[in-house]
This record gives structure tokens, C-alpha cells and sequence, in this order.
């Protein structure tokens, strides 16, 4: 599978990409340009920040997990990588529309509930860095892994 670059069109179904192109900035100066409400996050109770850390492996893409209760926001913080994002799809035998995306340093994605994941593959670099944001629990409490049948190799 051939990555394609992550636009406001592109992950239009898996989730929204977090740009200022869309909104005039409220505050813009010579020391500040600020942007408000970029997205509004509604969530009932606490969230969480972590940071992963992706290791070069095997290009092949062989598990999707998804969060069915709650967003999740990627920031993209240390080198390019490839991250695979799926439809949210309730039928358990298939996962439909999987796509690969670049993800660049700099970028920032919100995951609609129940987006299908898996964590990013650096591309040129031994290891990525991701800022994740969640709901407090998410991991232990919503999260649901599956293993594809077929591995997806990137090309």
C-alpha cells in the first residue's frame, strides 16, 4: 500500500486534520499569531497526555485498534512517519477502508471514535515521536485490537 499525504480532504471519514487554514486568528502580531477554536473537544471527564515512541521495523502493518467511546489526538512531534487509519466499522469480520498516511513532523490529527489505528512507523529516522490525548482509562477500559489476516506492507 502507497501512503498518500494527510490533507483536510483526504482524512475526511477517519478523523480531522488540526490546521489553521480554516479559521482567521483572533490574536496576530509581532510577537503572537493566535488561532482559537481549531477543534472543540467535548469529553466527560479527565484526559490524558502520553508520548509514544515508534521504533523502525518491518513496513507491514498487522493490527488495528480503535477507541469506540472516545477521540484520540495524534501530534506528530520528532520525525516523518506512516500511520494506517480505517473507517469506523461495527461488523466484526471486516475492516473496510484502510488507508496509509504520511504523517509529518509538525502535523496534529483528531481520530473520530471508533477510527481503526495502529501506531506510526518512522520512515527515515530509527524512531518517531507521537503526542497522544485521550480520555483518562481509555487504554485499559476502550480499546479494542484486532489482528488483520493479511499484513499490509508499505511501499
Amino acid at each position: 500500500m502507497k501512503p498518500i499525504i494527510i490533507t483536510e480532504e483526504s482524512i475526511k471519514g477517519y478523523g480531522y486534520l488540526l490546521s489553521e487554514s480554516k479559521k482567521d486568528p483572533i490574536l496576530n502580531n509581532d510577537h503572537f499569531k493566535y488561532i482559537s477554536d481549531v477543534y472543540k473537544l467535548i469529553v466527560d471527564g479527565e484526559m490524558t497526555v502520553g508520548i509514544l515512541i515508534g521504533r523502525k521495523r518491518e513496513m507491514v502493518l498487522k493490527n488495528l485498534e480503535r477507541h469506540k467511546e472516545t477521540v484520540e489526538i495524534l501530534v506528530q512531534l520528532e520525525n516523518d512517519s506512516v500511520v494506517f487509519f480505517a473507517k469506523q466499522n461495527d461488523q466484526r469480520e471486516s475492516i473496510k477502508d484502510i488507508k496509509a498516511f504520511y504523517f509529518n513532523s509538525g502535523q496534529a490529527v483528531v481520530l473520530n471514535k471508533g477510527t481503526w489505528h495502529w501506531g506510526p512507523f518512522p520512515i527515515a529516522k530509527p524512531e518517531c515521536k507521537t503526542l497522544i490525548v485521550f480520555k483518562k482509562g481509555t487504554s485499559q477500559n476502550d480499546c479494542d485490537i484486532r489482528d488483520l489476516e493479511e499484513g499490509i506492507k508499505i511501499e
